[in-house]
């Protein structure tokens, strides 16, 4: 295993503070639409049972948008946009890159280190390895991007020229 060096707390707090903008902008546009075709299709003054199940499609799209985004992005390719502005990725305790099934775990294991008022998120500020709950849950960890290993892409395959260098008809 190679010595990968984990990210400090501040540069993981403010991707942290980058992410939640952006998810908060984008359910934000999505909202925005939602209660103006509401207000166009439900007859005013609201009633309250149509104003609940909106509130409650809203907090589903959040939920969804949130589990995507990071499932997405840390299955991906091992980083949020604000984990790529600030050079920083998660991969496997072993080094190896997350995958899509360690990123639903560590965002499942977000909620389950926030809930109990955030304390497990704590360990990340004292341990050497700056490890969370959630990144326990995953066996995974946030190291700089420098330090992790980057997969070499695949060589081509050799291909036939589709054009060869010899003159057209009429040139010389």
């Amino acid at each position: 295993m190679t010595e990968l060096e984990p990210a400090g707390m501040g540069t993981r707090l403010v991707a942290w503070v980058v992410d939640r903008l952006i998810v908060a902008g984008l359910w934000t546009l999505v909202a925005c639409w939602g209660f103006v075709a509401y207000l166009h299709v439900i007859r005013w003054p609201p009633d309250l049972l149509n104003l609940a199940a909106l509130i409650g499609l809203l907090l589903l799209w959040w939920i969804g948008l949130h589990a995507a985004y990071f499932v997405v992005f840390v299955g991906g390719c091992g980083q949020t946009p604000g984990k790529m502005l600030l050079g920083i990725t998660v991969v496997r305790w072993d080094g190896a890159p997350a995958g899509y099934g360690r990123a639903l775990l560590r965002w499942i294991g977000y909620w389950v280190a926030a809930l109990p008022l955030g304390l497990g998120f704590v360990p990340a500020f004292f341990t050497a390895d700056r490890r969370g709950l959630h990144d326990w849950i995953s066996a995974t960890r946030v190291v700089h991007r420098q330090s992790a290993p980057v997969l070499a892409a695949p060589s081509p395959a050799p291909t036939q020229m589709l054009f060869t260098s010899s003159p057209l008809p009429g040139e010389r």
